[in-house]
């Protein structure tokens, strides 16, 4: 092999290595993307919500979502997610259903879904803001309470490398 043939051979290998994807692990919870642009598409987000608990049927956390707007997406649905889930037969309570364990896949109208998210946020907030209210209250001039304590959500930890 000539010289010049082997830096060609280096240059697309270090090509080939530049366009490598990134790894990441199967999750059974994630919903592929093209579902949900389509179903976006439609105005509505998924999620999985739990059906079963200890093998027996969530009537109340079925029946709570339910109420909050959740309907469980039928297999006719989704084809793409069908092949990895198995669903409900007929006679089960959720026929019909794509099903990944106890979970059963919903969707919501995503105007309902900000609108409730934008409520428990809200709920948290006044939540703390009541405690920290009821802690300056019980401050006493003799030893008086300072609250310097900020909120911060992260999620995970960084990656660090050594050098």
């Amino acid at each position: 092999m000539t010289r010049e043939n082997t830096s060609r051979t280096n240059e697309s290998s270090n090509r080939e290595n530049s366009e490598r994807h990134e790894f990441k692990e199967y999750s059974p919870l994630d919903i592929p993307e093209g579902v949900t642009r389509r179903f976006a598409s439609q105005g509505m987000k998924l999620r999985w919500i739990r059906v079963l608990l200890k093998n027996d049927d969530d009537y109340n956390n079925v029946g709570k979502r339910t109420s909050e707007g959740w309907e469980i997406v039928q297999a006719d649905e989704v084809p793409e997610i069908v092949q990895n889930s198995f669903v409900r037969e007929a006679g089960n309570r959720y026929e019909g259903a794509v099903c990944r364990g106890d979970l059963a896949l919903a969707k919501m109208p995503i105007q309902l879904a900000q609108s409730r998210q934008e409520f428990y946020q809200n709920k948290s907030r006044q939540a703390v803001q009541a405690v920290n209210d009821q802690l300056m209250n019980a401050s006493d001039s003799r030893m008086p309470i300072s609250n310097n304590s900020k909120t911060k959500v992260s999620r995970g930890r960084q990656a660090s490398f050594q050098d």
